[in-house]
């Protein structure tokens, strides 16, 4: 006896399946933010077997709170250090900082893991240049939040406090 729930986007094809045995929760990962998923739940008597019809439902996936309050608490000649108050959602898993030179953002990420609330990052960095840096959070179940308002700076040579002796 058992439980199997099909799911899939809206308008697509039914093609993937959860078996979840008795119990009456299940958890979906990898989900796309906004998306509306369709989903049948069907009770068997023996794998592979319906005792039930299926029942069809749609849900819309929520993103969690985007990230609050991200700033710049530091700058050198080769690193960005970025910061960013705690996610109050007890399922935030993962912070996401992605930055580049380029806006919209897709050349360098970093994945932080909560509680962490800050970063150093120093690769993919281009001295002189205008650097974009967007923030969201990732919760348990795999849904990525919207970007939070982007941080643009410009990475400046190193100055003399920044040079070391040979």
């Amino acid at each position: 006896n058992g439980y199997k729930v099909v799911y899939s986007e809206m308008g697509s094809p039914i093609t993937n399946f959860v078996t979840v045995g008795l119990t009456n929760l299940v958890t979906i990962t990898n989900l796309i933010s906004n998306t509306n998923i369709q989903y049948q739940f069907t009770c068997y008597a023996v794998a592979g077997t319906n005792q039930s019809e299926p029942s069809l439902a749609v849900v819309t996936v929520i993103p969690p709170h985007s990230v609050k309050r991200p700033r710049f608490v530091g700058r050198t000649g080769s690193a960005f250090t970025l910061t960013w108050d705690a996610h109050d959602e007890a399922d935030a898993k993962t912070y996401k900082v992605t930055y580049g030179t380029v806006s919209p953002l897709t050349t360098n990420v970093v994945l932080v893991p909560v509680p962490t609330t800050s970063v150093t990052v120093t690769t993919g960095l281009v001295v002189g240049a205008l650097h974009y840096f967007d923030f969201t959070v990732i919760n348990n179940p795999g849904v990525e939040s919207w970007p939070k308002q982007q941080l643009r700076d410009t990475l400046l040579p190193p100055g003399p406090a920044d040079l070391k002796a040979a």
